[in-house]
């Protein structure tokens, strides 16, 4: 029996964006050029100061850390009007199963690590939730996200997650820059195929780029000066 694929979804999402991508950062641990080596576009990006303050102010607040929301972030001051939108949305008032709750699945040769920002019961049902501070959600990022969402789906049909074994969970991308939560359609047979067939080409050393990739977003990688499969 070979051993197991160790992946997260980020592996998983880096993994299909791009192969070699994924093989220069977790296969060959090769690390990222300098910051002056990196192209204009991925440097403007800057920190993730404003998503890692939401997130731990909304963990804080579901944890019972604290009555006020406000008063538990700390982050940059346009985070503030993104917890307000959440506050005023009805899934705030959700009774807290658990926040940030770490799993661990089994699948045919792999096991996906994963972190769920919130697992709740909304209507009398098992609810998973996502929040997501990116200021524009496009269909490839919703394609992305939906994929994280159904991979923690599948967590709770296992028992992995408070309130489980539950066969349908329902998942929730919150955007949390509109204030708007986003439906996602379960698909346990086709995400855990997605999984499964990535940890087999994984195994197999197959990091080949294929048609599938041909608009893999080269100018935001961090390894495009050190890559001679770079885009132009």
């Amino acid at each position: 029996v070979g051993a197991l694929v160790h992946l997260s979804f980020s592996d998983l999402h880096q993994y299909e964006l791009c192969p070699v991508r994924y093989r220069y950062r977790s296969v060959w641990q090769v690390p990222a050029p300098p910051d002056e080596l990196l192209p204009r576009a991925l440097q403007a990006m800057g920190s993730t100061e404003l998503g890692r303050s939401v997130h731990e102010a909304l963990a804080a607040w579901h944890l019972g850390q604290g009555p006020d929301l406000a008063a538990l972030y700390s982050g940059p001051e346009s985070g503030r009007a993104l917890l307000e939108r959440y506050a005023a949305h009805p899934l705030s008032r959700a009774s807290i199963l658990g926040a940030e709750v770490e799993f661990n699945l089994r699948l045919s040769g792999a096991r996906v690590r994963g972190l769920v920002d919130l697992v709740c019961s909304l209507d009398g049902r098992l609810t998973l939730v996502d929040f997501k501070t990116n200021a524009r959600l496009d269909a490839a990022l919703l394609a992305a996200y939906s994929t994280q969402l159904r991979l923690y789906g599948l967590a709770a049909r296992q028992g992995l997650l408070p309130g489980g074994p539950v066969a349908d969970p329902r998942l929730i991308l919150f955007d949390l820059r509109h204030g708007e939560a986003i439906e996602v359609a379960p698909d346990p047979d086709g995400v855990r195929t997605l999984a499964e067939g990535i940890a087999r080409k994984i195994a197999a050393g197959d990091f080949a780029l294929g048609p599938e990739h041909a608009d893999r977003p080269c100018r935001l990688c961090a390894y495009r000066p050190v890559c001679p499969s770079a885009r132009e």
